[in-house]
């Protein structure tokens, strides 16, 4: 199983701005080998990245590409691990205020929504 968590679940960001970008680490459970096979996993996944706002449920951003990266190993024996991104475009932040932000990853096998445990806050200063 796929889990995808975040270090911080407040994000703050300024005004009118596009740094820094939201990213989530992804976490495999244990359960399964899907470490081990993970772009075979994510081949034909689809990410998306919404954010609404918590005052009017009213979304900001909606369903807009989100992308993957590997992490730079610093020891070439450790197995890979990934970061699940969005990078800001210029009207996503020029309204003050705090939004509920949540990454969808669409697989073969079904969806998931992110984070699982905890509500990620995002807040713009």
């Amino acid at each position: 199983m796929l889990h995808v968590k975040i270090k911080k679940m407040e994000f703050f960001i300024k005004q009118n701005t596009t740094l820094p970008i939201v990213k989530m680490d992804v976490v495999f459970d244990g359960r399964t080998d899907a470490g081990e096979n993970f772009y075979s996993l994510i081949d034909n996944a689809t990410l998306r990245f919404s954010m609404i706002s918590e005052e009017t449920g009213i979304p900001k951003v909606s369903m807009k590409q989100a992308y993957i990266v590997a992490k730079d190993k610093r020891n070439p024996d450790s197995p890979w691990e990934y970061y699940i991104y969005y990078k800001w475009g210029a009207k996503d932040t020029n309204k003050k205020g705090r939004f509920l932000g949540q990454f969808l990853v669409v697989l073969e096998s079904g969806e998931l929504i992110s984070p699982i445990r905890e509500n990620l806050y995002i807040n713009i200063i």
